[in-house]
This record gives C-alpha cells, structure tokens and sequence, in this order.
C-alpha cells in the first residue's frame, strides 16, 4: 500500500492540462472546496486532516481540470492516502442536469434488480443456495428474503453466495440473520461522529422474523472474495463471530468505515465521507482495512465446489427415497460435475 500512495504522489506532482470537458473552473473547485469541508466529519479527525491538507495543496491543479473523469480519478488518487476503500468521489449521472430519480422510480428500479436476489436454488442432493448481489435496504427487500428462505427451509444446509456482494444493508440483511439462529446472532455497533466531534453509538440487531426463524439449527456456508465489501462483510463477520457459519473462498476487501449521508459536490458528483467506525460486541473489533478472513481458504471460482463438498458431508438428510439416495450419491462422488450439470439446466 506505500508502494502505492507514492507512486500516486508521484503521477500527482506532474500538472494536468485542462482541456475541453463537462466542467468548468468554477464548478471544478466548488466541487473540491465541497469535498475539503466534507472531511470535516471524517470518521478519523487526524486522517481527516491529512486528507484535507493534501487537497488544498492541490487545489489549483485539481480546479484546472476540465473533465469529470479526470477529476474524479485524479481526486481518488488523494483520497487514498486514509487508506479507507469507502472514502471515493463519484459521478452520480452522465448528465449533470439529469433529474434525481423519484421514489417510485427507485422502487420500480429495486423490483427490477429483485432486491439484489440473484438466485435461490435447491442443489443436488438438497442443498439450499442463496445468491445475493447486495442487501437491499427496503421493507421488500426484506419481504423477498422471507420467501426465498421459505423455498429453501426443507434444506439440508445452506449456502449464501457473497462473493459478488459489495453491500448495502438495512433491510435484507438483517432479516437474513434472523432468519439464522433461534436467538438473535449479535451484530455489530456502529459509533457515529457528529458534527461537533462527539459520537453516538448505534446497535444494529438481527430482524427475527414473526413466525420464528426457518433456518434456525442446519449448517451454513457463506461465499467470500476480494470482490466481497461493506454490509456484505459485516454479514460474513456477524456469522463467524456468532460460530453460526462456515466462510469459504478469500479474504473480503476490507471496508468497515460506513457513512449515513451522502455529500453532493454538484455537477452530478457526489463523496461518500465515512463518519462511522464499527465494533463488534463479541470481538470488539471490525474487518477494516484487512477484511473478514474464510474459515476455509479457497480460490473464490472454487469456493462454490468446496462449500458443497462440505455441506453435502453434514448435511442430514430429512427424508429420502431411492432417487434422492442415488443423486445424493453421485453428488458426494463428484461434486464438481454435478454442478456443471445443474448449472447446465
């Protein structure tokens, strides 16, 4: 990583030309102007103020540029001195004088993205599988979850796919948990800084579900990767804590710093300023900067084949018939082909 702060200072040090783009001068340093205050409430107040000193230094560079692409890759360049995977600029549109979406356009969105449910799938020899491209934070969200655990709760173990998961969070994962243990499975705090530097602490808790969890006591294997980020791994760290899962595949990215608001910089750039730092109440720690670290390490195009192999050894069998004996068989015989097989529909 100090490889690579410097050789980023170093491609900083040679000035950009400003050519024709979608910025002008004035837009360009209200945008970073914006940013600096923003750091204001960084969840780390000395990173915070490190942060700002390298972009008032670069202040003027940074305005002459005249491209938002350009801008915003050059500003991440800086950002990445707090070492923090949260802590980017962006651009929200192509075109700056998009409208926002309204709310029925971004619930009609989330249908349409399914809540971030990629697929729920019995497996050969009645494993149960669980795909999640991110948690989604609305009530339908979590309303999917019950239903896709619902198809899966005859299962003889369970499998949840994160390894394409960068996150979210609010809604599904909360449910998901609950739905996990009889108990609630302790989740993280989040210690939020305010903007006169005091901080309020939040406790996340798992959403049990009003007719009782429906995967209480059967083995779980989640999925990870580097891909894995945020709420995905509080979800992955929340379960190893817990002993509730087995993880299987690499190590997460590493993002635990959240943030609750989002800071506009106009010209359809926005910052995403974390001003949370997490805790766990069993380990007293978080995944940041490191990430959550597999129980069972893999190479995540593997992971899949090796969770299977393992949950197809614990699995209990709630009942069977002599087809389900032979496809159980094969699939304890070569897990692998099989699932070529049923990925082949």
């Amino acid at each position: 990583m100090r490889i690579f702060v410097i050789a980023s200072l170093m491609l900083l040090a040679v000035p950009a030309a400003a050519a024709p783009g979608d910025l002008s001068g004035p837009a360009a340093a209200h945008a970073v102007d914006a940013l600096i205050a923003s750091m204001n409430g960084y969840v780390d107040p000395q990173t915070g103020a490190r942060v700002q000193a390298l972009l008032r230094k670069e202040r003027k560079r940074l305005s002459a540029i005249r491209d938002r692409e350009a801008l915003v890759r050059e500003v991440n360049l800086l950002l990445a001195d707090a070492h923090d995977q949260h802590l980017k600029i962006r651009i929200d549109t192509m075109d700056p004088k998009q409208a926002a979406r309204s709310p029925e356009d971004e619930a009609l969105l989330e249908r349409h993205l399914a809540h971030g449910l990629m697929a729920v799938r019995r497996l050969p020899g009645n494993i149960g599988y669980l795909k999640l491209r991110y948690f989604a934070a609305d009530a339908e969200g979590a309303r999917m979850v019950d239903q896709a655990m619902h198809m899966l709760k005859d299962s003889g173990a369970l499998i949840i796919d994160l390894r394409e998961n960068t996150g979210g969070g609010g809604a599904t994962d909360t449910r998901l948990l609950g739905h996990l243990s009889a108990t609630p499975i302790p989740m993280a705090k989040i210690h939020w800084r305010k903007p006169d530097g005091s901080f309020v602490v939040e406790q996340r808790v798992a959403d049990m579900p009003a007719g009782g969890p429906l995967y209480a006591d059967r083995p779980v294997f989640v999925l990870m990767a580097k891909r894995t980020f945020s709420a995905a791994e509080g979800f992955a760290y929340d379960l190893q804590a817990a002993r509730r899962a087995t993880l299987v595949g690499e190590a997460s990215r590493g993002g635990g710093n959240p943030a609750n608001r989002n800071v506009e910089l106009g010209s359809g750039m926005s910052a995403f300023v974390p001003n949370g730092r997490v805790e766990h109440p069993t380990t007293h720690g978080n995944w940041e900067g490191k990430g959550v670290q597999p129980d069972i390490a893999s190479d995540p195009k593997l992971a899949l084949v090796e969770a299977y192999r393992r949950a197809l050894a614990v699995a209990r069998p709630l009942a069977t018939t002599p087809k389900s004996e032979r496809e159980r068989a094969d699939a304890i015989a070569d897990p692998e082909a099989v699932l070529r097989a049923d990925a082949g529909l």
